[in-house]
């Protein structure tokens, strides 16, 4: 009897000892899966944030904060591109890399949300720069040099007539270096030793010419006594043109004429490596680096009279 006791005793441990070992193998078994299972959706989500990163999206609330740095070239996108990729639904636009430079890709769709003065109106596919003096204001790169000269000869116009002159002047000159490099093969034939000799020989030829350009405005005024300061921009900084100004404005042995010449350097749209960057980045179809030569070399001939 006591016997079976012990058996059954002995019996009823075992049956534990495997039931507990059951229920620790279940354990791992679910413990591993749950980790299987984690590392699966760590991958997708990194996977997805990945692409995320990689395709930039500027949502609405992001766009709005104050956190956000709007960039200095804009590009107008046909919202087509990106309208069935589910990462991107709802966004104005995205964020874009190009050598070195950050473009923001504007939605067309969304312009007129972006608040955003494009100058002339904005159309798909072209790129806008910030303007120097606003940066609500986008000038496209293909006319951003033509508007600026335009501003710059309406703003000595604009103090000619603050200062009540009689007369004023602006003479333009433009003039702009080319060089221009040309590989040539040249082949001689001679008879040596009875035998003809063929030769050919590489040379590289450099000429070099200018591109000149000449205008003159003339405008006339009633004139006047009653001065006050013009709103300078592109010319706030110009010595000679504050000189004019305060010399005017003293009344005590009043100016009656003055001639200044403004280099183009000194007002320059952009810098010459910002127009490299731009050329580089967006391949912009006249090329802008070239422009910005062409203005370091102007000079504009101011002449007012009193």
């Amino acid at each position: 009897m006591k016997l079976n006791i012990e058996s059954k005793i002995k019996k009823e441990s075992i049956t534990k000892l495997v039931q507990k070992s059951v229920d620790v193998g279940k354990k791992v078994a679910s413990s591993t899966k749950e980790n299987v299972t984690y590392a699966i959706e760590k991958a997708k989500a990194a996977a997805l944030m990945n692409k995320l990163k990689k395709l930039n999206p500027v949502f609405p609330q992001q766009f709005e904060s104050e956190d956000f740095k709007l960039p200095n070239i804009v590009m107008i996108v046909d919202d087509a591109v990106r309208r069935g990729n589910k990462l991107c639904e709802g966004a104005v636009g995205w964020l874009s890399n190009d050598a070195g430079v950050e473009i923001f890709c504007l939605y067309d769709e969304a312009i007129e949300f972006s608040k955003i003065q494009f100058i002339p109106a904005a159309i798909c596919d072209a790129i806008y720069y910030v303007d120097s003096f606003d940066r609500n204001r986008f000038i496209r790169t293909d006319c951003i040099f033509s508007k600026a000269h335009e501003e710059r000869i309406a703003e000595l116009k604009h103090i000619a007539h603050c200062l009540g002159a009689k007369k004023c002047s602006i003479e333009i000159n433009e003039s702009q270096a080319d060089i221009r490099v040309q590989n040539r093969s040249i082949t001689a034939k001679e008879t040596l030793k009875g035998e003809d000799v063929q030769e050919s020989v590489e040379t590289s030829l450099k000429t070099s010419g200018s591109d000149s350009r000449r205008g003159r405005v003339e405008i006339e005024f009633e004139g006047n006594t009653s001065c006050r300061n013009p709103e300078l921009k592109w010319f706030s900084y110009d010595d000679n043109i504050k000189r004019l100004i305060e010399m005017r404005i003293d009344g005590a042995n009043s100016i009656k004429s003055e001639t200044i010449e403004i280099s183009g350097s000194s007002t320059a749209t952009m810098s010459q490596k910002t127009a490299y960057a731009i050329d580089s980045a967006v391949g912009a179809g006249a090329s802008l680096s070239s422009q910005v030569e062409k203005e370091r070399n102007s000079t504009l001939i101011y002449h007012i009279e009193f």
